[in-house]
Order: C-alpha cells, then structure tokens, then sequence
C-alpha cells in the first residue's frame, strides 16, 4: 500500500509549545487546543498514542474518526433520489507525529489539517528546497508568489518544459509555492532510493509542506524522513527572496525622497551638455508606473506645472519621452535660477506629466513618480522601482550578478548579427549606426517607423530560416530598462498581429518603409509579412559605455547599474516564458 503524504514541520518555538521538554507533551498541547477550539470535553493523554522506533525515529500515530455528518449531495439531488436514502459519511483521520534529534514532522490524513495548522513551520516545504536547489539545473514546473511591486498582489505562473529557476524572475516576488523537478545531481544525491530509472529526475512539492511527488510506502516515507534530517544540516540559499522592501516611512518619505531630490537638483549642472557630461548626468530611467506600454505609445507630452490658486497649466509640449526629464529640469531653472534647491524641490514635486495619444488623454502621473534609479545610502545599494524603495542586500546584488552573467553567456547571438562597430567618437547618435545597416542585403531598419504608436525594433535581419528583431542601444547602463521594456510590448504585439489574418500592424510598417524610402530588400507586402513565418528571435544589442571596451560577461563587477541587470533578468525571462527567444549581443566599438 502507497500514499503520496505532504509532510509538514511542528514549529517548536510557537508561543504555545516552545516550553514544553517533550515531544508527547507537545502532541498532548497540539491536539488539546483543537478539542478546546471544537468544543470537545475532556483531556488528552499522550499515554493512548500508539508508538514505533526505527533508526532513532519514533513515529507517534493520533487517530480518530470524524463525527458522522449528512454528505451534501443529499442537498443537491431531487428528493425523489434521495428519498430513504442516509447519506451519512464518516471519514477516519489521522497524524503521524514523526520524532527526530531536533524536529517534529506530521503528516495528515482526512479532516486532521485543521489540528496542526496553528503549530506548523509555515515556510518547512521552501526552507528545505533552499537548502538542496541548484537554480541553473532545477525545473520549474509551476510557482505560486506575492507581488511585491506592481498592481499583482497574487500571481499563479505555469512554464514550459525545461524553464529553469534561474530565468524565473524572482525580483520583485515571495514565492509561495512551486511545483519543480530536481537536478540529476540533486536527484541522485539525496533521492535515489525513489528512482526507477538511471535518468529518472525527482519532481517535489514545496510550501509549507515537502513532498515528493510520487507515491511511497512506509519504508520509502521514512528514508525520506532520514534524508530531511541530513539537509537540515546544509546551508540554506537566500536565492529565491534575497532583498527587502524598505517599509520605514521616515527613511523613505523625508531621507531617501531628499536624497533623490538632491540628485536632480545636481544634475541641473549637466543641462544642455548631456553627451559631453554622460558620465557625470544622474542615471535613471524615465516612465510612468502605472501604465508602461500607454506611456511608450504615447505621441503628446503636456508637462504641467502648479498655479497660484492650485490650479495647472501646461507650460510645454514635448512629443518625445525623452525630452520629459530635462524639459522639467529646465523649467525649473529658468525660474527659480540654480542656487534655489527649496523651490526647485516644491517645483519637481509638483510638477505634473499628461499622454496623449492620437489627441485623446491617455493618463497622467507627477513627474517625479516616473523615475527609478539607484543610489548608494548608508553603504548598501537603494533601488527605486515605480516608486517603491528597496534596501539591497549583499546576496541581492550577488544574484543580480549571477543572473546577469548567466543570460549574458546562455543565451548569446551570433557575432555575424550585426557587423559594423559602434565608436561612440565617431557615430554619436543611436539612429546613425542603425542605418549603416539599411543598404545591407538581408537587413530592414525600422528605426522611426511607427506603427499604431510602436516602433517593432531598430534593425531587422534574416536568413533562410531566421528573423531576427534587433533593439539597439549604447551603454550598459539604467536606460537599459527603457531598452527592455520596448522589447517586451513589441513582442507582445508582434504576436497578437501574426494572430490575425491580415497582419495590420506588419502592413502599417511596410507602408511607412515604403514611404520613408527605407531599403526593404525589393520585398512585396507579402514578401515581408512571410519573413515573419521564420524563426523569430528578438535580440537586445548594446555596448560597453566604460573607457574601456570591456565584455559586460567577463566584467560584471565593473558594470555597476543594477537597475541594467535587473531589467535584463526580468525581459530574458518573460520573453522566454510567454513570447519569443531573446537573444544579447555586446557590439564592438571598433
């Protein structure tokens, strides 16, 4: 006879049990408190259990039988089936209590959840996967989190075969719950009683319970029972949560809020010589949090500022995000001068940013809400992400690194993608170097072409078999994040168009190649809209922004922005787990 038990750790330390000396006067404490709770008369006694020791393991079995009760289907059905019919269910349930040098274990059986749900470890399932994982190797099969970021505040994923923890993202989320499959090693290591194949791969549970997912016998319960003793023993991974959102509201409302004010007020200095100042301009990255794609398809900035009598009115009109942020800045100068940080700060504050798009009011947000950027505090790394402060932790920026490496070398494009190099002395401008590709057979710069408020990519290329989205930018830097964001809504679009029958937006992009007298291969409208039948890939083209021109892979430490790691994670793992391939490649400077 086999079961398929979830087992679950007694928390020791509860108020109600941290106490108690013994394991039968804990037994005693957990089930009292449910006959207090159900009402049920009486006391007790450890003295009734039924016990057995096997390899310095003693099991403590509880067992009872439900009250009788009338099933609900009698309820459901017509009388005329029901009528002299009972009914009544009676279902037995049970704990086994499982004793060990430093644990308690139970496993359940029927209706005894209820007992033991005040007294369990509520994090067992997830501390034992931490202290076993290997995040480059181990398969997700489906996880369950809190959304700490963002408009989520539940999320329920389900991957594809061979999705790995390591390209899930995990930034921004406490995981809950997963459903995995353990690396061959793991497998082997610490399972291999359970496998009936050389091959075969253990596949677990982990929540607040552990469980294997496989029916076991007694025999195979308690090897796995002696096997979670020894991984107690391991070191535990902060991998899957490994930073904090800072929930001091001092620190982030008076602090860290005039801290950033001071970093724009600086940056004030670098006004109208952004490419000479590059290094010196406070890295950010500038969008609206609630609603990214809206803000990027917008066409009509209108930036506000406060009246006299509260009021607004527009004091310009950019039609470019990127001229949101220094057309603040500079308004605030011309007013208030650049000694005056009290009014400047009021004026960032109060400033308001409007979209529009094709003349209709899109949203609107305060300017200084759309900007995230990191900044060094007290010696730890701070991260501002749509407006919420997190406190990054050592380990944090080590998996940031970790990630970051690991998409950088996993998934690289061909070094045949793009051929010519970018020096930045010589070609100043993004635009400029996309079109030294628009005379080249095989390739299609849509650079400017918009399309239904969307620019697809920068440079298309293909072959026989592949098409390749390529979204080009200079520098590893916190604009990276502009980069990626664009990367994911052209995916999303591009597959909601090639699941139509007309494919709109690919016409409305052939249409302005075609005006723009962009070189498109001498390819029909049809000949176009069939490159896309091809494997499609999308690529994320950068450089080395340093003095040097140094490979990001191979020198992460100098590569500081982690709002760029971050982004990269985060775009490599949704494009795999619900669009396309996503493909990196580092362009040479010379």
């Amino acid at each position: 006879m086999t079961q398929n038990p979830k087992i679950y750790r007694i928390d020791q330390a509860h108020r109600l049990l941290r106490k108690l000396p013994t394991c039968e006067l804990i037994i005693e404490k957990i089930i009292n408190t449910s006959f207090a709770k159900l009402g049920i008369k009486g006391t007790f006694s450890s003295a009734t259990l039924k016990k057995v020791s096997k390899d310095e393991i003693t099991y403590y079995l509880y067992l009872y039988d439900s009250n009788e009760t009338v099933s609900d289907w009698k309820d459901f059905l017509p009388k005329e089936l029901t009528k002299n019919e009972g009914f009544i269910q009676q279902k037995l349930s049970l704990v086994l209590f499982v004793e060990t040098e430093f644990d308690i274990f139970c496993i359940i059986g029927g209706n005894a959840f209820q007992i033991i749900l005040p007294f369990i470890d509520k994090s067992f399932g997830l501390n034992v996967y931490s202290r076993i994982m290997q995040p480059e190797y181990d398969e997700i099969a489906s996880i369950k989190s809190r959304g700490i970021t963002g408009s989520r505040a539940g999320l329920s994923e389900q991957f594809r075969d061979n999705y790995r923890i390591i390209d899930y993202i995990k930034f921004g989320k406490v995981t809950k719950e997963i459903h995995l499959k353990l690396s061959q090693e793991t497998s082997d290591l610490h399972f291999g009683f359970l496998k009936n194949k050389e091959n075969d791969r253990i596949q677990i549970y982990v929540s607040k319970a552990f469980k294997i997912k496989k029916n076991l016998d007694f025999n195979e319960l308690h090897k796995v029972i002696l096997e979670l003793v020894l991984i107690s023993e391991l070191a535990p991974s902060d991998y899957l949560d490994s930073y904090k959102e800072i929930t001091d509201k001092n620190l982030t409302d008076n602090i860290l809020h005039q801290e950033l004010i001071t970093h724009l007020f600086n940056d004030t200095e670098n006004l109208g010589r952004r490419i000479s100042n590059a290094h010196k301009s406070f890295q950010h990255d500038f969008c609206n949090p609630n609603n990214i794609e809206n803000f990027y398809e917008a066409d009509e900035f209108r930036l506000k500022e406060k009246t006299e009598n509260n009021g607004y009115t527009v004091f310009k009109i950019v039609y470019d995000r990127n001229e949101i942020y220094d057309a603040v800045l500079n308004r605030a100068v011309e007013r208030f001068g650049v000694n005056d940080r009290f009014n400047f700060m009021n004026f960032v504050r109060s400033a308001y940013v409007t979209c529009y798009q094709d003349g209709k009011h899109s949203m609107g947000s305060g300017f200084i809400f759309h900007i995230s950027t990191e900044f060094p505090y007290d010696g730890t790394p701070i991260f501002l992400v749509d407006t919420k402060w997190y406190r990054l932790q050592d380990s944090f920026v080590e998996d940031l690194k970790s990630n970051t490496k690991h998409v950088l070398k996993t998934y690289k494009a061909s070094n045949k993608i793009l051929t010519e190099p970018w020096d930045k002395n010589v070609i100043r401008v993004e635009g400029d170097y996309n079109f030294k590709y628009d005379s080249k057979p095989n390739y299609i710069v849509i650079d400017t072409i918009i399309a239904d408020g969307l620019e697809l990519c920068d440079i298309i290329h293909y072959d026989d078999n592949n098409i390749y989205l390529i979204h080009v930018k200079y520098g590893f830097q916190s604009k990276i994040r502009e980069l990626t964001n664009q990367i994911t809504i052209s995916a999303r679009r591009l597959r909601e168009t090639l699941g139509t029958k007309d494919k709109p937006l690919l016409e409305k992009i052939y249409k302005r190649l075609i005006e723009k007298k962009h070189n498109i291969d001498s390819l029909s409208l049809e000949g176009f809209k069939s490159l896309f039948d091809k494997k499609i890939s999308f690529v994320f083209a950068f450089t080395s922004h340093l003095n040097s021109d140094l490979i990001v892979e191979e020198n992460i430490e100098k590569y500081t922005s982690n709002i760029a790691r971050y982004s990269l994670i985060q775009c490599s793992s949704e494009m795999r787990a619900y669009y396309y391939d996503l493909l990196n490649y580092q362009i040479p400077r010379k």
